[in-house]
């Protein structure tokens, strides 16, 4: 690896860690969890013919995503071909997923599961992480340009977040080593209770989910907006800051390059309203 890659941060945003190795172990032991390393579904090939056999216990939406690979023709060469142009950047090959229906009890997994504190690095949006390798191919890039993989995953995403705005997702809200309410983890956020919203005499600290707890509210006057009243000021949601500024933006752009240009009429879907913001800025 060059200099130059060295200096590009892995995972902008810091949804997944940064560092490649502790994503690679939060994969092997996921899998660990669904037993695939023993199981027939981690042989490293699946062939076509192997579709249409039942996967047990799926949710709805993840035996949706199976039914939709297994029955039409163009998703199921786009799935088995983003499994097959994964590099073997790890010798051993344990963590990477080799083919879809390990992809798939992976996500079925993950939609009973909340995010748990983690010091070694955060896995935030596991999904993120179990299509890490695979969705960086030709063929997954193809696949996740189709609009049913896109509805059918849309629809898994709804459905995790039903569970994660439920009670049953409290139970990272803890105060063992991975709880978000332990020693570890507060120290991480330091003034937690008297910044946020939360009573510590309660279970949970009073959070009805996890939703709840990761969108919690600050106390009154702990963070005062700026400029409430100025349009011209841009305030960043969520402890955000930019990603990206680009100016000059053109009707239609090569958005796939790696300066990342922006091409208005498809982030807007070509609407009409479109035209009003070429050669604006994009923030």
């Amino acid at each position: 690896m060059d200099k130059a890659a060295k200096a590009i941060p892995y995972c902008v945003g810091k949804w997944l860690p940064s560092d490649q190795a502790v994503l690679d172990k939060w994969l092997q032991d996921l899998i660990e969890e669904v037993d695939g390393k023993d199981s027939t579904d981690c042989i490293d090939d699946v062939d076509a013919a192997d579709g249409g056999l039942e996967i047990v216990g799926l949710e709805p939406p993840v035996r949706a995503l199976q039914v939709l690979i297994e029955t039409d023709s163009e998703v199921n060469m786009f799935f088995h071909q983003m499994f097959r142009q994964i590099p073997a950047k790890d010798p051993t090959c344990k963590p990477h997923i080799t083919n879809y229906r390990l992809m798939l009890r992976l996500i079925n997994h993950i939609m009973t599961k909340a995010p748990e504190f983690n010091e070694s690095g955060l896995v935030g949006f596991p999904i993120n992480a179990i299509l890490n390798w695979p969705m960086g191919t030709t063929g997954g890039f193809a696949a996740f340009l189709n609009d049913k993989v896109n509805v059918h995953f849309k629809n898994i995403l709804n459905h995790w977040a039903i569970f994660l705005k439920s009670e049953e997702s409290r139970y990272v809200l803890n105060k063992g080593e991975n709880g978000w309410l332990g020693t570890k983890a507060l120290e991480h956020m330091q003034d937690f209770v008297t910044d946020f919203v939360c009573d510590e005499d309660k279970d949970y600290y009073g959070f009805k989910s996890w939703d709840d707890f990761f969108t919690r509210e600050f106390r009154e006057g702990i963070r005062p907006i700026a400029s409430p009243n100025d349009p011209q000021v841009i305030v960043n949601a969520c402890e955000s800051a930019p990603y990206k500024i680009q100016e000059n933006v053109r009707r239609r752009d090569r958005f796939w390059i790696k300066s990342q240009p922006y091409s208005i009429y498809f982030m807007l879907a070509n609407d009409p309203l479109a035209e009003q913001f070429v050669g604006g800025t994009v923030y």
